[in-house]
């Protein structure tokens, strides 16, 4: 039961209630960029350390603490201002450009060593062709689990049906050297079947991806995406 919990990009309080639930006294740093939706979740939990602006803002002295990173992570083309990750290292300013990547190298970097990262994500994390960022994030955790979810499944609440996954990490500082499932998970390779490209560990573990119906069809962007 972790007691430092950060919810890095928090909406309302979906997890900050779920982690109350099973731990009421669990310190909590819940981070929310937009001024309406951060007023809401302030007043919904006036006991917490709520901070209406983005994630990028964590300071220092916040890294390497938390027990637990839980979130359903903001994804798209939006690059992230982080003089740390602008000015970091070539795989911290490929991170950076896009906003879903981001949230996981830092979610990382604000977990301590042993601590989880469970994200909801876009497919974008795994199936995109940056794989020295999957890399950079694999180098300093373990893979604890990876989901592939349905498409339509925050049809409802969200108004999305973009492709969504969970994925769940341990921050390992020790990790010496990539693992061949780690590799996998770096790998995106072209099912001869379908001829679209999927990220490996999916292509060896199909009883990772929740659905009762599969099909060929298209992303948001118009690409041609298993659905």
């Amino acid at each position: 039961r972790p007691d430092r919990v950060l919810e890095p990009s928090a909406g309302v309080g979906a997890f900050v209630d779920a982690v109350l639930e099973n731990r009421p006294d669990a310190d909590i740093m819940a981070f929310e960029k937009d001024l309406m939706t951060g007023k809401i979740l302030k007043h919904l939990h006036p006991g917490q350390k709520v901070r209406v602006q983005g994630f990028e803002k964590i300071e220092k002295p916040f890294l390497n603490r938390f027990d637990l990173a839980i979130s359903n992570i903001p994804f798209g083309d939006i690059a992230v201002f982080d003089p740390e990750y602008t000015n970091g290292s070539v795989f911290k300013k490929i991170a950076a450009k896009k906003v879903h990547t981001y949230f996981f190298l830092k979610g990382l970097d604000a977990v301590r060593d042993g601590g989880i990262v469970a994200f909801i994500t876009s497919q974008g994390v795994l199936n995109s062709s940056k794989v020295s960022v999957r890399n950079e994030m694999f180098s300093k955790a373990n893979l604890v689990s990876a989901i592939r979810l349905p498409n339509n499944l925050f049809t409802d609440n969200a108004g999305t049906e973009a492709g969504s996954e969970l994925i769940i990490l341990q921050k390992n500082e020790s990790k010496e050297e990539l693992s061949e499932e780690d590799k996998r998970l770096g790998d995106v390779v072209k099912n001869n079947h379908t001829g679209i490209s999927t990220n490996g560990y999916f292509f060896d573990h199909p009883e990772y991806i929740i659905h009762t119906d599969a099909k060929r069809d298209t992303d948001p962007y118009g690409k041609p995406a298993m659905v």
